[in-house]
């Protein structure tokens, strides 16, 4: 970071805070537009990642440049696509995908299984289309036809994750030899592919309890939308963060954007719970006909 940014001036309204945003002091960024205004900085997502990478000295980000919202799509007899969250690739050449999800469903580890395919398949051809790849030899390039990028997977889930104690809101899944396993080895095989898994209902650390900037982010995306204010932690980058998705900050579009994530998400949540008590009292019924 090369110094503190200034506050963004506060925006002249056009009409007022939406009723649903009303009494909060920031953007919700469990919530789409909350969670790009969030990280929608250089300086953030590299502290973030670094943090949740545990990169240290040498290995830190240095650079990175992202997209929200990034299609990538697969071309076969029907084609498919996947739309990332945050598509960021680093200067050394590691490819990062970071998605914030809501809901839970159905097939979600096949849903992060295939966005990670994607993002593997758009990682070779990035890298395969590199000056440092195109300034090889022939007979280099041929020697490094299956030669693949670093892709990490990280995944913010607003919900329990598997397999996982009360206590444990990170997980790491990557691709393990079971005899490697069973010999006493916990090294994956291929350590180049990797999935990092948040739960953040099992982040229950309070205030005093935070000691790192994995700590701190996650705090953030925790309690951004209890309506209170938040400390920094004696981090500029996380306060910037802050100021960002500050509800007095945003602008009109920011702020309908937001509430129009809330309501269609909330009340989709509303309708599925409808239609399984329905589903429920129905067969009820049923039962006492019988």
């Amino acid at each position: 970071m090369t110094g503190k940014k200034q506050r963004k001036q506060k925006p002249i309204r056009k009409k007022p805070i939406p009723e649903r945003l009303q009494g909060q002091v920031y953007l919700d960024p469990r919530f789409d537009t909350g969670f790009k205004e969030l990280f929608d900085s250089e300086d953030a997502l590299k502290d973030f990642l670094n943090g949740v990478l545990q990169l240290e000295g040498n290995d830190k980000i240095k650079n990175l440049t992202f997209t929200f919202d990034k299609t990538i799509t697969m071309r076969s007899a029907l084609s498919k696509k996947v739309i990332l969250d945050i598509f960021a690739t680093t200067g050394s050449g590691r490819f990062i995908d970071v998605e914030m999800q809501k809901a839970e469903h159905d097939f979600f580890t096949d849903r992060a299984i295939l966005y990670k395919a994607f993002l593997i398949i758009k990682g070779k051809q990035k890298m395969e289309h590199s000056k440092e790849f195109l300034a090889l030899s022939k007979v280099e390039r041929e020697s490094k036809r299956y030669e693949l990028p670093e892709t990490v997977a990280i995944w913010i889930c607003d919900f329990d994750l598997p397999d996982s104690r009360e206590d444990e809101y990170l997980d790491e899944w990557a691709l393990y030899s079971r005899n490697s396993l069973k010999n006493g080895s916990t090294a994956p095989i291929f350590a180049k592919n990797k999935y990092i898994m948040i739960s953040l209902p099992k982040f229950k650390k309070s205030i005093s309890e935070v000691n790192d900037s994995v700590d701190a982010w996650l705090y953030l995306l925790n309690h951004a939308g209890d309506g209170k204010e938040l400390p920094h932690f004696g981090n500029e980058i996380l306060e910037e963060a802050l100021e960002r998705i500050r509800v007095d900050n945003a602008d009109d579009e920011l702020l309908t954007r937001q509430e129009k994530d809330m309501v269609t998400k909330e009340e989709l949540s509303t309708v599925i719970a409808s239609r399984v008590l329905r589903s429920l009292a129905g067969a009820q019924a049923e039962g006492h006909a019988k």
